[in-house]
């Protein structure tokens, strides 16, 4: 039985209220899901209903969608939703589940299995890459940029527009261009309207740097913990190219498989997401 959606959920971690869509069947195969950088839960409303047997939450990570913002001496370093991934789980009763990650939440969801090997069953990675590197030595510097733009665009308000249309159209030729059918599905999660017009409703600090970068030793370490079968669906079309600490990090998994597949960084909201949705489907379920 495919895959239908459930109900809206909401989970109270650390201060936090996290909000998420459910889909599925509680008692089938338990599966967390990890929207990417300035997307919300909407992000796999396409790809789920050609699913089946699972029981999936889809999460709005937190600063986005229409879960909490994080506090003001707080920020969005990528290893922050490790801990709140997990509380989710444990709210669940999910000893163990697998993880569907896009993009940034592709990231996280390999952060999360070297994390914590014990609890991860499969790992299923759209589109996602490593976040840029950095030389120790370059830390200092680091934290200064992510002070001043932690403050900068914490001070900031989101870019209003004069209709509901035209926020659309701001994703559609956004830093990470989408189809008009794929920012539509995320507009309708994420889009509020104020007095001064339409905004998109994610923490501006979601654009600062972070506060310190992960090194190389660093990621190696967390890849070579991961026992959970990992596959990535990498989009030919991404507009991210992989470069040649991209490929070596893929050997430090000890079950990798790689799947080129036509389509942009967001195909599996688009003309490719029955395919996406039938190699994730056989990947955590093989026949």
């Amino acid at each position: 039985m495919s895959l239908s959606f459930i109900c809206e959920r909401t989970f109270q971690v650390n201060g936090l209220t996290l909000t998420a869509k459910e889909w599925g069947s509680p008692g089938y195969t338990p599966v967390i899901a990890l929207h990417g950088w300035l997307d919300n839960a909407a992000s796999f409303d396409v790809m789920l209903p050609f699913m089946s047997d699972m029981h999936v939450i889809a999460l709005d990570c937190a600063g986005h969608g229409g879960s909490s913002f994080r506090s003001a001496d707080s920020g969005y370093n990528i290893w922050q939703d490790i801990a709140e991934v997990l509380a989710v789980a444990d709210q669940l009763g999910w000893d163990r589940f697998a993880l569907l990650g896009h993009s940034r939440g592709a990231i996280i969801a390999s952060l999360i299995a070297g994390t914590f090997p014990d609890r991860i069953t499969h790992a299923a990675l759209i589109d996602g890459y490593l976040p840029g590197l950095a030389d120790a030595n370059g830390s200092a510097k680091q934290m200064a940029k992510s002070v001043y733009e932690n403050k900068r665009f914490g001070a900031s308000a989101p870019s209003f527009f004069a209709d509901y249309d035209r926020a659309v159209q701001a994703r559609v030729n956004g830093f990470i261009p989408l189809k008009e059918g794929a920012a539509s599905v995320l507009a309708e999660r994420g889009v509020r309207q104020h007095e001064k017009g339409f905004y998109w409703h994610t923490d501006q600090r979601l654009k600062a740097a972070s506060q310190i970068k992960l090194t190389r030793d660093h990621m190696k370490d967390f890849y070579t913990s991961v026992t959970a079968p990992v596959i990535l669906i990498q989009a030919e079309d991404s507009g991210f190219t992989p470069d040649a600490l991209q490929h070596e990090t893929f050997s430090w998994l000890v079950n990798f498989r790689l799947l080129k597949m036509p389509g942009s960084h967001h195909l599996h909201m688009e003309e490719q997401a029955q395919q996406v949705a039938d190699e994730v489907q056989r990947f955590i379920l093989p026949a």
